[in-house]
């Protein structure tokens, strides 16, 4: 998980503007600590109100699933050109 990590914090330093990074970062930080706790309460949230752990993971996929849909619309920017020298 480290490596994804790291290149989600990559890509997203090049979709922000650059004069306010520390803004973007902050509220990527904020995001990521909110995930860490809606995760578990939605998990057991929906294990306790149907009986089965199991059954938990659903809202996860669901988020899951949503995340992917919104990282599809991401156009990254065009990468520099880097000229060969002979």
């Amino acid at each position: 998980m480290g490596g994804i990590q790291a290149l989600s914090r990559s890509l997203f330093a090049r979709l922000i503007p650059a004069d306010r990074s520390a803004e973007f970062f902050g509220l990527l930080n904020i995001m990521g600590r909110l995930a860490a706790i809606m995760g578990p309460f939605l998990m057991g949230l929906v294990g306790s109100a149907t009986g089965h752990s199991r059954w938990g993971a659903i809202p996860l996929l669901g988020l899951f699933l949503a995340g992917a849909l919104l990282l599809g619309k991401v156009r990254e920017p065009d990468a520099p050109c880097i000229e060969k020298t002979a």
